[in-house]
């Protein structure tokens, strides 16, 4: 009994030198496909995986903002004065007044998105955004003042002005600004006091226009 007792001592020692040996191997072998992988990580093929990743996500945004720019509203309007008074040829006179006094374009030539009113004369801007707005004064009139003043809101951002003298009674004078607006700002024109504008029932002299150049997201560009 003793010497079988010896002779399985014997045969498990090796038996546990072989088990020793597969697990340091498997160990081995866990530890150089770690090395592997992260070498894998670095190589070439996943530099060029992160360029397709960053490249897919800078066309995803392209094609969002197309999206958005192709939802975007329009908005773009003309408006030309017509005289309250008016001779046999059309021709009539605005002002002067005592006070500054709103011009009323009250013939609309395009009203895209009807952001202008042709009643109150002014335009109310229906999104945030940057926007365009170009104008031009019409005289006939001797020893007057004549002239506008673009508005946007109370504030006055632009004027053309002269002194129509006794050689002079026939004149344009043009004027523009680029406004960043929020939502539900105005922009208007303004005869100032004492001054006063020539217009014509049937023909467009004294107009205004203005139209969106591009939406700004949360009114901040």
């Amino acid at each position: 009994m003793k010497t079988m007792m010896k002779k399985t001592k014997k045969t498990m020692l090796p038996l546990q030198l072989i088990v020793i040996v597969c697990l340091s191997y498997g160990q081995a072998d866990d530890s150089t496909n770690k090395h592997s992988i992260s070498d894998y990580s670095r190589g070439p093929f996943f530099t060029l995986f992160s360029g397709l990743s960053a490249e897919v996500g800078n066309l995803r945004r392209e094609v969002e903002d197309l999206r958005k720019s192709r939802n975007s509203v329009g908005v773009a309007f003309s408006a030309a004065l017509r005289p309250p008074i008016q001779d046999k040829q059309g021709y009539g006179h605005t002002g002067p007044f005592q006070a500054d006094t709103n011009l009323v374009h009250s013939h609309v030539i395009t009203n895209v998105g009807n952001a202008f009113s042709p009643r109150t004369g002014a335009f109310t801007a229906p999104v945030h955004g940057v926007y365009y707005f170009t104008f031009t004064s019409y005289a006939w009139k001797s020893e007057a003042n004549i002239g506008v003043a673009l508005y946007k809101n109370n504030e006055q951002v632009a004027l053309v002005y002269e002194y129509q003298d006794k050689g002079d009674n026939e004149d344009f004078a043009s004027n523009g600004a680029t406004l960043q607006l929020a939502k539900g700002d105005t922009v208007s024109l303004v005869l100032p006091s004492g001054f006063q504008v020539t217009s014509n029932a049937f023909k467009n002299l004294s107009t205004f226009s203005g139209f969106l150049l591009f939406p700004v997201e949360g009114g901040n560009l």
